[in-house]
């Protein structure tokens, strides 16, 4: 059945670009600025960042302008009767802002902006979950209330080296940021619909992995366990956290996701890993 709603993201998903062609999805693209030069997001490589970070160089992010948004909502309304733009989480960025502001100077009830409430993987699983539900032939309306189901059922937990990276870019308060870093306590942060706590503190790397594990164990008993792995430059512990977590057994549905985006890594800092996590 062809679906009639055509869908616009922003680049702090981190698609896989055949994905993107192949289901006709329209990304709007932030900006990482190193040290005064301009990158598009998608366009650099995630080690360009991680380098920048090691050697303590300026990086900022720089939001869409509401045209962008735009021109892509113009280009899904020539295939689609109805467009959904879903953004990274509004209390981390204002590219949510800049969509809902394109939408109002085209002044066009055919599109919806939603609040993603998430970011890193979180925003590809949403991503993923409604291109399945709206090629089922669903509508806008029902797609709307779809995604504050899959909201509800999901967040984001991870953890950095070092918390005063969310610190300087306004993510997270100094006084957690101060008891996060005594005695190079690790930390583990939870992101859900859309407010980020400092939820929890260990004493190693082997914590974190012990407590990922955990939290995909509780939501066992709620159905089907979904679980993305992202990182910064964690590679290999990531592959240790798939292992680990694949052994809870053949109800759990584990996978790698990949490098986080550039315009998210520059926030997270390094040691960014993490899992979104969801129960289906």
């Amino acid at each position: 059945m062809k679906r009639t709603v055509g869908l616009v993201v922003d680049s702090t998903f981190g698609l896989d670009s055949k994905y993107v062609k192949e289901n006709n999805i329209s990304v709007v693209a932030l900006k990482v600025i190193i040290d005064g030069k301009e990158f598009i997001d998608g366009q650099l490589a995630p080690n360009q960042v991680v380098d920048a970070l090691k050697s303590k160089k300026s990086i900022k992010t720089s939001q869409p302008s509401p045209e962008h948004f735009m021109q892509a909502y113009e280009k899904q309304l020539i295939n689609y009767d109805e467009v959904i733009c879903l953004t990274i989480a509004k209390s981390l960025s204002g590219t949510n802002n800049s969509a809902n502001l394109g939408k109002t100077i085209m002044e066009n009830n055919k599109i919806h902006v939603v609040d993603s409430e998430t970011n890193i993987n979180g925003g590809m699983y949403l991503t993923e979950k409604l291109i399945e539900f709206l090629d089922e032939g669903h509508n806008v309306q029902d797609a709307l209330v779809y995604l504050e189901e899959l909201k509800n059922k999901g967040s984001l937990i991870f953890t950095v080296d070092n918390l005063q990276t969310l610190v300087a870019n306004g993510r997270l308060g100094r006084v957690q940021a101060t008891i996060g870093n005594i005695l190079k306590i690790k930390p583990i942060l939870r992101f859900r619909k859309g407010v980020l706590d400092l939820e929890h503190k260990v004493r190693s790397s082997k914590n974190v992995m012990l407590y990922l594990v955990n939290e995909a164990k509780k939501l066992m008993d709620f159905g089907k366990v979904v679980v993305r792995i992202a990182y910064v430059d964690q590679s290999a512990q990531a592959k240790e956290l798939q292992h680990e977590i694949f052994q809870l057994g053949e109800n759990v549905d584990v996978k790698i996701t990949g490098v986080i985006s550039p315009v998210v890594s520059a926030h997270v800092g390094l040691g960014g890993l993490g899992i979104y996590l969801a129960y289906e």
